[in-house]
């Protein structure tokens, strides 16, 4: 059975400070901890996932770290095992392994250094020509492409194109005939994309439902709902989550399954769905990934899961998904 330490949040953090020096990088994002779980295994041989690393530089609440844990970490970082790096730390004990060999390679270094210096002293002279004949040319050509009228013309086509994106947050100004990225409020739960046959988020810590990318989607009104649309899959999104053929089935009793409601709510936009007795939000929940249940809507509570807005991204051909709405026969479910 593997053994739990409760040890202070300073000895945390020295080893965690530790172990960013050694990958020349800090950890804040889920990224970060997927890169250091990846090199954590090719060096160690021994896995620690990315969930458990976040618990230990207190991106989750946790304070039970198992030892094992710790003394992976050690070994990353050239100690034997974390009661080695403790008493390193602590007591100013001698450094072994790894981290002794990585010293003597430092002195074996410096022994070649003035040849290094002089070696890196011609580089660098050499590097600087190159550099400033790249900047002639480059000179030259921005002139004459100036003169042309070109470059202004790419300037402004740059700019036009930065001002060209837009976003909504008002029901008001929703199209069925436009397609849409669908941003979580400030992006802090990712943007909506399709992870096999599921409504997704881009989202690092979302367990489930996880997309590698954003997708665009139509938010087309019929019969005083609306439908989402997903454009790259050609299908709607039901209230389970689920890709569809059949929007207009009954199977929820009084609304079709796929009946979606926007509301405004904090200047973003809310997707509800309702039930016989109950109003469902679509959240996006720091753990558990997506969910449709009545967290907002049930205490007035919305944070960033629950609250989006949309970028328009192009126009959208309505005219296969309005075909399905308009002729497919609804199933009611008898109750």
């Amino acid at each position: 059975m593997q053994k739990s330490v409760m040890t202070s949040i300073m000895e945390y953090e020295k080893l965690c400070r530790a172990v960013e020096a050694r990958l020349h990088r800090e950890m804040h994002t889920p990224a970060d901890f997927d890169y250091l779980s990846d090199q954590l295994q090719k060096k160690t041989g021994s896995s620690v996932s990315s969930t458990t690393l976040m618990r230990l530089w207190g991106y989750r609440p946790s304070v039970m770290v198992r030892m094992n844990t710790l003394d992976i970490l050690a070994r990353f970082i050239g100690y034997e095992d974390y009661t080695h790096f403790h008493r390193a730390k602590m007591e100013g004990a001698p450094v072994t392994g790894e981290t002794a060999a990585e010293e003597s390679a430092e002195q074996e270094s410096e022994a070649t250094g003035e040849e290094m210096t002089v070696k890196k002293r011609h580089s660098r002279v050499r590097w600087g020509w190159a550099m400033a004949a790249v900047v002639v040319v480059l000179a030259v050509v921005g002139g004459l492409l100036y003169n042309n009228g070109l470059l202004t013309h790419e300037v402004v086509s740059e700019r036009t194109e930065t001002e060209a994106r837009y976003f909504i947050s008002k029901l008001s100004e929703v199209r069925s005939d436009r397609k849409y990225l669908i941003h979580t409020r400030k992006d802090r739960r990712g943007i909506l994309g399709i992870c096999g046959r599921h409504l997704a988020s881009t989202y690092g810590m979302a367990l489930f439902y996880r997309s590698e990318e954003p997708a665009p989607f139509a938010l087309i009104k019929h019969g005083g709902s609306y439908y989402l649309y997903s454009v790259p899959e050609d299908r709607f999104v039901n209230v389970l989550l689920y890709l569809t053929d059949e929007p207009l089935r009954g199977d929820f009793g009084e609304k079709d399954w796929c009946a979606w409601e926007l509301r405004e709510e904090h200047d973003c936009l809310v997707f509800d769905f309702r039930g016989r007795s109950r109003v469902y939000t679509l959240n996006i929940n720091a753990f558990d990934g997506m969910i449709v249940d009545n967290f907002g809507t049930a205490i007035g509570a919305f944070d960033d899961g629950n609250l989006f807005t949309l970028e328009d991204v192009g126009p959208f051909d309505t005219t296969e998904a309005m075909r399905c709405l308009e002729h497919t026969p609804p199933q009611r479910v008898n109750h």
